[in-house]
């Protein structure tokens, strides 16, 4: 049982940091995006993050 619960504590913390990484991903290939333009626009760019609260 015990182990079973630790199992599933390891899986959803995975998913997590791998939700994580995606995002953190998709940020970077923006501002790659945005530095390889040639004009140098770097406006604030909306990045949606949705946060659970809990």
């Amino acid at each position: 049982m015990n182990a079973m619960k630790k199992l599933l504590e390891k899986a959803k913390r995975s998913r997590k940091t791998q939700r994580l990484r995606q995002l953190l991903d998709r940020a970077i290939d923006r501002v790659r995006d945005a530095l390889a333009a040639p004009e140098p626009r770097l406006q604030p760019f909306p990045v949606r993050v949705k946060r659970r609260k809990g």
